[in-house]
């Protein structure tokens, strides 16, 4: 436990990951049986994606860059999130994540599960002050899943385990990449915007080959992260 800048943090040990885990084996075994049912099932990292016809809306990408920044409470279309994705700067997991604690923000598409978790969950908690995040503790130390209160107490939410950030190339880039130790997911970034002292990441949750979703990371510079 820490307390600096007015914010209580605190820190599980390694062993609470490894139960946590187990414990939660069943329901994280149904998300990825969901995952393969869900309408926007997509696969963006087979062998031929370079050829696969991805034509977005028509609407600008830079309009969807400045939207998602601007944290518009709209809906997608994945194809837009997917071009846009593919244009940005890769990020480097030891270089821009490891270290710090973010601020996470799901993008809804009416296609994934993660606007499931976003209308049944996230909403309806953060009426009551709670919002989600992730911290990169070390390279083969973090929590996919941090739960602030009102941005003054931050702790982890083990449910997942514990993940490890490495650079991993994914469609074509090289880039950071956050894997979970006993789940068949990955999350990969991309550079959205460091602008005026805020950096945000754009991010796709996957189960194996399948994106399961799409969000934002933005750098929460005041959290304690070791």
């Amino acid at each position: 436990m820490k307390i600096k800048n007015g914010k209580l943090i605190l820190f599980f040990p390694s062993i609470v990951y490894e139960i946590a885990q187990w414990l939660f084996f069943p329901l994280n075994y149904l998300i990825g049986i969901v995952c393969n049912i869900q309408p926007g099932r997509s696969v963006w990292n087979e062998k031929d994606f370079k050829s696969q016809k991805v034509a977005g809306s028509g609407r600008s990408l830079e309009d969807v860059r400045q939207d998602i920044i601007a944290e518009k409470d709209v809906a997608y279309k994945e194809e837009d999130i997917v071009l846009l994705y593919d244009s940005l700067p890769d990020v480097s997991a030891f270089d821009d994540m490891i270290g710090n604690t973010w601020k996470g923000k799901i993008l809804r598409t009416n296609a994934s599960i993660l606007d499931v978790a976003e209308w049944a969950l996230v909403r309806p908690l953060g009426w009551l002050g709670l919002k989600w995040g992730k911290r990169f503790r070390k390279q083969d130390v973090g929590d996919p899943l941090v739960v602030r209160w009102f941005n003054r107490f931050y702790f982890p939410l083990p449910i997942w385990g514990n993940v490890c950030m490495i650079d991993v190339k994914w469609r074509g880039v090289p880039t950071a990449t956050m894997i979970y130790d006993r789940q068949p997911w990955k999350d990969y970034f991309r550079l959205l915007t460091k602008e005026n002292g805020k950096v945000v990441l754009l991010g796709v949750w996957t189960h194996k080959h399948i994106a399961g979703g799409w969000f934002t990371l933005t750098l929460d510079s005041d959290a304690v992260t070791n």
